[in-house]
């Protein structure tokens, strides 16, 4: 979600807002540094300290995948809601904003917007939204409906494949990353069949 919003900042407003070490710390860094505590926080709170009895099924595949932090509805609400669903929604508002941005940037601005110099970033932030949205989103929604009253059982058949999909994400990531990096391609596939062939001098004698 915030490497969505940061685009925009990237795109628009690089010169005004990241021209200095102490700008870039707060508007880059920081705001990662927060989330990845937050997130770091919250799960290990919920997962191994958590207000209630965690039971695990050794027999069953899932076994452990369900926490009891689940059971308790405001705690999950907000897993799944602001944790899950209300990030997929920004995420994918702030990229179809960027993209809607860029195009009507491109057909109003004059010479001094380098649409050539931002285009590779936005189609690959599209790509990697497009990836993320397309399982993590239905699956988040899927869940947070499912906590609700009288809708346990909703998406209950598609949800435990889009459960075992949201892995995959991580997987194709660089896949989609590395399709967006060219100049990355020959060291990639086809260093190995580069040789280096060495050219010394030769000398004949001549015998008398």
């Amino acid at each position: 979600m915030w490497t969505s919003f940061e685009r925009h900042i990237l795109v628009f407003y690089r010169r005004q807002l990241l021209n200095t070490k102490r700008k870039i710390f707060f508007i880059h860094y920081l705001p990662l540094i927060i989330i990845s505590l937050y997130l770091i926080g919250f799960y290990i709170g919920v997962i191994f300290f958590p207000s209630c009895q965690n039971i695990f099924y050794s027999n069953e595949l899932e076994c452990g995948s369900y926490p009891c932090y689940q059971d308790i509805t405001w705690l999950n609400t907000w897993d799944y809601f602001v944790n899950g669903v209300l990030c997929n929604i920004s995420e994918a508002f702030f990229s179809i904003a960027l993209l809607l941005r860029t195009i009507w940037r491109k057909f109003i601005s004059t010479s001094h917007f380098q649409w050539k110099k931002y285009r590779k970033m936005i189609i690959q932030l599209l790509s990697i939204s497009a990836l993320s949205l397309s399982i993590n989103l239905p699956q988040a929604l899927i869940v947070f409906l499912q906590s609700q009253p009288n809708m346990s059982n909703f998406g209950s058949t598609i949800e435990p494949y889009l459960f075992y999909l949201t892995t995959y994400v991580v997987l194709f990531l660089p896949f989609i990353c590395l399709g967006f990096l060219p100049e990355l391609w020959p060291q990639s596939f086809f260093s190995h069949q580069r040789c280096r062939v060495a050219v010394v001098p030769m000398t004949t004698t001549a015998c008398a």
